[in-house]
């Protein structure tokens, strides 16, 4: 055989005189094979130099990888959310000559019922697998219980339910990123400036991912604030309508008038901050994720640090990891934590350049 001619497993199975699945089976070294067949399967990879690494290849032609995403929506190009769907397009794409195809669907982070609605849209597609941003826990656990019911895998993107039987969880440490951002939060105040927590989530008691972020902030003041007089109190606002977020607001800080810092747990950081030079407010803000808001804002002045979780990055490692699933039956690592990149005014477009 020609050299520069890519060995197939069709190749192997003609040259064995064995079928496809048989060359499958010793290839993964599952299932019943004779030891004769064995020998053919082995002889025929060494004399016509089998490369593994056209496995991924050879295996999808003529299969289907139907992949369906469910993450929050992107209300518009500038979302957070249409991070991690770039990502997962990104992903796909690589993969899309070796039969993976993608669907991808989206619910309100405000209506759980849109949630409920998409999941059983996926459920209705039969897919391969699945990458989920479980946000609202009740309605994700409903989902995946289905899920695993049909022994279809799934991956969880920028928030993890524990004790789960999800392939891998790709995100941020998120109990490690509140503490993070505890931490510089405090960088910038005096021991008696008060702090808000800005939760902007319907059901925070639903939200769990929220929860970890903020008690990962209170555990770095219970760590180091003891000698501290400050308070660190929270609000949730159920919408990220501006009318709704500065009334809340407004309400906080007339009862509070010693807040001199703010952290905002999710990408809307720059909702609050844009209230602050409305109102010739001196707060310090510190947020999460590079979208456009926050980025206006940090250089404005307005935030003083945003965390990136890399959701982009997010999307595409969550693809690659069904993908070996599917191939090579290759379970990835459990939990993959993406790595925590401080952003600040100076910085910015040296990270947005890079990224």
């Amino acid at each position: 055989m020609a050299k520069n001619k890519k060995t197939t497993i069709q190749d192997l199975a003609n040259y064995a005189n064995v079928s496809i699945g048989t060359i499958d089976r010793v290839l993964h070294n599952r299932g019943k094979v004779s030891l004769a067949k064995r020998k053919k399967v082995e002889e025929a990879i060494e004399k016509l130099d089998f490369n593994p690494n056209l496995l991924a290849r050879t295996l999808a032609l003529g299969r289907q990888f139907k992949v369906c995403s469910l993450f929050p929506e992107a209300t518009n190009v500038h979302s957070y959310w249409s991070l991690p769907k770039i990502g997962v397009d990104q992903g796909v794409e690589v993969y899309r000559d070796f039969g993976m195809e993608l669907h991808t669907y989206e619910y309100s982070l405000f209506d759980e019922s849109s949630f409920v609605k998409s999941a059983d849209a996926i459920l209705g597609k039969n897919p391969s697998g699945v990458i989920l941003a479980p946000l609202f826990e009740k309605e994700s656990l409903e989902f995946i219980a289905k899920l695993e019911e049909r022994d279809i895998p799934y991956v969880f993107i920028d928030a993890n339910i524990k004790n789960k039987k999800n392939l891998s969880y790709i995100g941020p440490d998120l109990e490690g990123s509140g503490f993070i951002a505890g931490k510089l939060l405090n960088s910038l105040l005096d021991p008696s400036d008060d702090i808000l927590i800005v939760n902007m989530v319907k059901g925070f008691e639903n939200s769990a991912h929220t929860a970890l972020v903020e008690n990962g902030f209170r555990n770095y003041f219970k760590e180091h604030g003891s000698r501290t007089k400050r308070s660190v109190n929270s609000i949730t606002i159920p919408s990220t309508a501006e009318t709704e977020v500065n009334r809340e607001l407004t309400t906080y800080y007339i009862k509070n008038p010693g807040t001199k810092g703010v952290f905002v747990t999710n990408s809307r950081a720059h909702l609050i901050s844009k209230y602050h030079a409305l109102h010739e407010l001196d707060i310090k803000v510190v947020g999460f994720d590079i979208v456009p808001g926050n980025v206006t804002e940090l250089k404005n002045g307005n935030i003083d640090f945003i965390i990136s979780q890399r959701p982009v990055f997010q999307g595409v490692t969550a693809v690659k990891a069904l993908f070996d699933f599917f191939v090579y039956k290759k379970s990835p690592a459990a939990i993959q934590y993406v790595p925590l990149d401080i952003i600040i005014k100076e910085n910015v477009d040296y990270y947005i350049n890079f990224q």
